[in-house]
């Protein structure tokens, strides 16, 4: 009975987990580039159960539990991961010429005080020497690892990530892609963290300026998400009660007749 009483409660944390990543995706539905969390949920080991005080068979120093199966137990849920969904959002022109957003698979490479970052949003701005630069002030990388300043000149950027200042060719946009998609986190602020080890290759993507990336979270199908992961909290919930009403009787049966 305590086994059940474990069982259901790594069911609701479980849930309690997964209703948080909803909740976050859920307050970045407006979100330029965000990428929804999914949380991976797997089953604990489970265990054959045998019924106890049958007869044990020893021979030549063996023994045998000749107890029939009786069938196996589960032992609840845990969460395994919260993944990103990668999948492409949809694209809303803005006409901005310091807007950029990516049609495939790939990353814009930023410089942060904590290094190399990789980022979807596309909404840049020009800082106070020029530079190409996020919303949080950090610069974005060309092909070559360096910043890109325009300054005052007319930027233009193709969909091979080529950009022009002035009508000449000045270099690439830095635009890769994971070799696997593990290797790299959320860090927040739309940011993705390298993992230890993490190798990047030059990406396909297009690039397209004056378009932003919406978020790909769609609020409905994350509604009917939150009440699914609601509903099976409060199950476990009942059983934890309905398992503490049958602890509470049985003990007090035994109390009573002892």
């Amino acid at each position: 009975m305590i086994v059940g009483l474990y069982a259901s409660a790594s069911g609701m944390l479980a849930e309690s987990s997964r209703h948080e990543a909803i909740a976050n995706n859920l307050a970045n539905v407006s979100t330029t580039g965000f990428k929804r969390d999914a949380a991976l949920l797997r089953t604990q080991p489970s265990q054959m159960v045998h019924r106890l005080g049958d007869q044990v068979f020893e021979l030549g120093g063996l023994t045998a539990d000749l107890a029939p199966a009786l069938g196996i137990r589960g032992q609840g849920v845990v969460i395994d991961a919260i993944k990103p969904n990668m999948q492409q959002g949809t694209q809303l022109p803005t006409g901005n010429t310091l807007d950029f957003a990516l049609e495939g698979e790939g990353f814009f490479v930023v410089e942060t005080a904590k290094g190399r970052r990789y980022t979807r949003q596309g909404e840049f701005s020009l800082d106070g020497r020029g530079r190409l630069v996020t919303r949080a002030g950090d610069t974005v990388l060309n092909a070559a690892g360096a910043p890109i300043t325009v300054g005052r000149a007319r930027f233009e950027v193709n969909a091979e990530g080529r950009y022009f200042l002035d009508g000449q060719d000045a270099g690439r946009l830095s635009v890769v892609v994971p070799d696997a998609w593990d290797m790299v986190m959320k860090e927040g602020e739309g940011a993705f963290a390298p993992a230890p080890g993490a190798r990047f290759r030059a990406a396909g993507a297009q690039v397209r300026q004056g378009a932003l990336e919406r978020s790909n979270v769609n609020a409905v199908l994350e509604m009917a998400e939150m009440l699914q992961a609601l509903r099976a909290y409060e199950a476990n919930q009942r059983a934890i009660l309905a398992q503490d009403q049958t602890l509470n009787a049985l003990i007090s049966q035994v109390g009573h007749f002892g």
